[in-house]
């Protein structure tokens, strides 16, 4: 699952893409979470899932690394210096 191609009301292009990236990984979690959710699944089926589970999981914990962490501190503090 992708976000739809509505453009992010952010101007900095490098965390226009990191936001976009993380997106689409958060929607594949979901995506993964609701396939578990249905009935009947087999094992192997199940085993499946949960190994994208994990690869999205590991995914997200290298994404939303520190330098993500500043890049919204900084788009952040961009914002509150416009304001002022």
């Amino acid at each position: 699952m992708q976000l739809d191609t509505r453009a992010l009301a952010i101007q900095d292009k490098t965390l226009k893409v990191l936001i976009r990236e993380l997106g689409d990984e958060c929607g594949r979690v979901l995506d993964l979470i609701h396939q578990l959710q249905l009935p009947g699944l087999q094992d192997n089926q199940k085993a499946d899932i949960l190994a994208e589970l994990i690869s999205s999981a590991i995914h997200l914990n290298i994404h939303c690394n520190e330098d993500l962490q500043n890049y919204l501190s900084g788009g952040r503090a961009k914002l509150s210096d416009s304001e002022e």
